[in-house]
């Protein structure tokens, strides 16, 4: 089985793939609905893992917070990936800050995981 850090890692950057707007991952814009929705709905499971699981049980310690932070960035990322047009203005202008900060707990996830 699978530890569930590198699963939260596999999802962020699989939110990471589909929100991202890069000339390099056009092909991916290009999928079918149902395969973007389905890539949003699992960015989203896992945001919400993290948010009232985890970090609701571990608010106190490091992994806790990162967890929050992580799992409110997927959740945001998974929106971005299945209809940005349901966020408000000011998180659509700022989809680059939030994948860059997306990819910086993916970074933390994944190093930390390595070195384990």
């Amino acid at each position: 089985m699978l530890p569930m850090g590198t699963i939260m890692t596999s999802c962020m950057v699989l939110g990471l793939l589909f929100a991202t707007r890069l000339p390099l991952f056009n092909q991916l814009q290009r999928l079918p609905v149902p395969i973007r929705n389905t890539a949003a709905g699992l960015v989203f499971l896992a945001g919400c893992w993290n948010v009232f699981w985890y970090a609701m049980r571990h608010l106190t310690e490091f992994w806790g917070v990162a967890a929050l932070v992580s799992g409110l960035l997927l959740l945001l990322t998974s929106v971005l990936i299945y209809d940005p047009r349901r966020l408000p203005a000011v998180v659509r202008r700022s989809r680059a800050a939030v994948l860059f900060m997306l990819l910086c707990c993916a970074l933390l996830y994944g190093i930390t995981i390595y070195r384990l």
